[in-house]
């Protein structure tokens, strides 16, 4: 037994010995210490299959590495403390570039033509030839354009397919520097934008320039990092809460300087982005967490964290930067641990790449078979839902490419393919419709033609006015009266007594249900509210709550304030003085089902028409129920306000005392029963 114990200590010792000296590259075998995750319904990030495992970690004797470049199966990394760049191939170093001009790189960039270095503390860009030759330094720039005062700090660099350079330095807040190859500056490029609240532009208008200068400057926030891809367009990543409050913590600029990035799901702290071939976007921030973004910004994927010293593989300490191999895989630099590790990219990853790539390249049929194959393995997965939609799109399927659209939560793709889906409907409908309103029509004009006794026509009326003698009915219809002479309806209401409590009280339950009705009949363009979530006794008692509230502050204050108006005038008068908006609203939801994302402004116009003429309607009922002027009127519905305000407040309060007051008791009874 002692021999047994004695062999396996030995063999452990060796493991140990191989671990520690046995090479630059450690390969993991461990399950991924990170969960993955995608966009999700309803703006929520869910779970998903694992994107990327975690790799191969090479060390390569790095002292704090801030960057490197992925070019032609190379990995050219600038160790920033050691002042030199380093260069694998096939995760071992095989050559080192040094320099007696290179003092402290910090940024990288490789072509065909030259390996570009940012070097922080030499003030410099310099042009190593990939022999490891240095063709030329470029200090800061001569042009009075840049500025005497200017600072050249380069941090990072990155370089178009023309050749121009392009220098992130530090606190330049006007965009990236743009310098040609023989060093002459350009001009700035993809400045970020200022956040201008509404007390800047008042005291810039009446401010002193003396007073303005001693402000806090409201200066934009400076890139952090830079990417170009391979069709010349500038990837910039920005940190800060400002930043991302503008949705410029990642840019994709074009050539004029144009945003084209539009994302929802962003990190404050990004230090690096990169892009593949197919146009895929993969970021890092400081917490370790990966971001993969398609073309148009949708989040793919999301995984990743941060090592609280517990040597996990996988885990990073100081991400500096971030690249993507040609295979696929994503490589991260962690700048404390001096290592580059490597993340697999697995199996679901992959065909989510390949269904992504054969879209691109026009090969509809094939990505969609990939897709429905993905949307198998993850249901929840909604990218699956927005590409399975646009294959279908494209090939013309477009009732289909609106259920996946929708399910993708894509407004704007489901208007697009409800627009040509309607189209569709009008060409193959059109001839029938006109017949069917050539008939109506004619039916109408025989029967006013036979009917020259009026036979039919004064039965028709006998039966409309021995409906409309209904009392509540009759009732009713105050609201035509209301739309076409409000004065007259308001003074019917006040001195004739001409509605009561029931219908006044059927109409407030019918605003409510028009609430309802706003969930399942408008068109998922104008309301994309998930009816699963919708607590129904909220959403109506959100509106009902508030305009009852409106009629007992208005009936009280009327009382002190000589109002003449009582309590059920005041009661049926507010829930009439609504007549637009009860009796169009649900035709305008209605309407909106034959409406795209192009036509909104006839839904937007149409509420704001109705509300704002509910409003003077209301402001109406106020003066003629309670016989105010103008100036009483408008002073009666403030105090109103205030009052209500002050009544919710009290009310809030009270049930704060009461909250503590039960706990107290609580508190007391449990302490009673523990000593009993």
């Amino acid at each position: 037994m002692k021999g047994i114990n004695k062999k396996l200590a030995v063999v452990l010792c060796l493991l140990l010995v191989a671990v520690i000296f046995g090479g630059d590259t450690i390969r993991a075998n461990a399950e991924a210490p990170y969960y993955t995750w995608t966009q999700g319904p309803d703006g929520y990030v869910v779970h998903t299959q694992t994107a990327y495992e975690p790799g191969t970690t090479i060390r390569a004797d790095l002292n704090a590495p801030q960057d490197f470049f992925v070019y032609q199966n190379k990995i050219y990394v600038a160790d920033t403390g050691n002042g030199r760049i380093v260069v694998l191939e096939n995760n071992e170093v095989t050559r080192v570039i040094t320099s007696d001009e290179m003092k402290s790189p910090t940024g990288i960039a490789v072509n065909d033509d030259y390996i570009y270095v940012a070097d922080y503390d030499n003030a410099c860009v310099l042009l190593f030839n990939h022999d490891g030759t240095l063709f030329r330094r470029i200090d800061k720039p001569t042009e009075k354009t840049l500025g005497e005062k200017t600072k050249f700090a380069p941090i990072k660099v990155g370089v178009d397919m023309r050749g121009n350079i392009y220098v992130v330095s530090e606190g330049s807040y006007s965009g990236l520097m743009q310098i040609s190859e023989e060093g002459n500056f350009l001009g700035y490029f993809g400045a970020n934008r200022t956040n201008t609240s509404f007390m800047m532009i008042l005291q810039k208008m009446f401010f002193t320039q003396e007073q303005i200068d001693k402000l806090f400057k409201n200066t934009p926030s400076s890139p952090a990092n830079i990417a170009v891809d391979s069709m010349g367009l500038i990837y910039t990543v920005t940190q800060g809460a400002n930043a991302a409050s503008q949705g410029q913590t990642i840019r994709k600029l074009s050539i004029s300087g144009t945003d084209l990035f539009s994302t929802g799901v962003n990190s404050t702290t990004f230090v690096d982005v990169a892009v593949d071939k197919d146009m895929n976007v993969y970021a890092i921030d400081a917490d370790g967490t990966f971001y993969e973004y398609d073309n148009y910004g949708n989040l793919v994927f999301a995984f990743g964290g941060k090592d609280t010293e517990t040597q996990r593989v996988g885990l990073l300490t100081t991400p500096a930067a971030i690249d993507v191999l040609d295979n696929g895989d994503l490589i991260a630099l962690d700048k404390n641990k001096g290592i580059i590790q490597v993340y697999e990219i697995t199996d679901f990853a992959a065909a989510v790449h390949q269904g992504n790539s054969l879209y691109l390249d026009g090969r509809y049929e094939e990505s969609e078979k990939t897709w429905e194959y993905i949307n198998k393995m993850n249901t929840a997965f909604l990218f699956s839902y927005e590409a399975l939609g646009k294959a279908a799109f494209k090939r013309q399927d477009y009732q289909e490419a609106m259920d996946y659209y929708k399910m993708a939560e894509n407004v704007t793709g489901y208007s697009q393919a409800f627009w040509y889906s309607r189209n569709d409907w009008i060409e193959n409908n059109l001839g029938t419709v006109i017949v069917v309103l050539a008939v109506i029509w004619l039916v109408s004009a025989i029967v006013k033609k036979l009917d020259k006794k009026k036979v039919i026509s004064t039965n028709v009326k006998k039966v409309k006015e021995s409906i409309t003698s209904i009392k509540i009915v009759d009732e009713f219809m105050i609201m035509k009266m209301i739309l076409k002479k409000p004065f007259d309806a308001y003074y019917e209401i006040r001195y004739q007594n001409r509605v009561g409590w029931l219908s006044a009280t059927l109409l407030y339950i019918w605003l409510g249900v028009l609430q309802i009705t706003n969930l399942y009949v408008t068109s998922y363009i104008f309301n994309q509210t998930n009816v699963a979530y919708v607590n129904v006794v909220t959403l109506v008692g959100s509106v009902l709550l508030p305009l009852l509230l409106f009629v007992v502050c208005n009936y009280l204050v009327s009382t002190i304030t000589e109002g003449e108006g009582k309590f059920k005038q005041v009661y049926c008068g507010t829930i009439y003085a609504l007549s637009p908006y009860l009796l169009f609203m649900l035709p305008l939801q209605i309407l909106t089902n034959v409406l795209t994302q192009n036509e909104a402004f006839v839904y937007s116009f149409g509420v704001l028409v109705l509300v704002a003429w509910s409003a003077i309607l209301l402001y109406l009922m106020i003066q003629e129920i309670h016989f105010f002027s103008f100036k009483g009127t408008i002073k009666n519905i403030l105090v109103t306000a205030v009052t209500m305000f002050l009544l919710v407040l009290a009310v809030f309060m009270l049930y704060l005392l009461f909250t503590q007051l039960k706990d107290f008791v609580l508190d007391i009874i449990q302490e009673v029963i523990i000593r009993v």
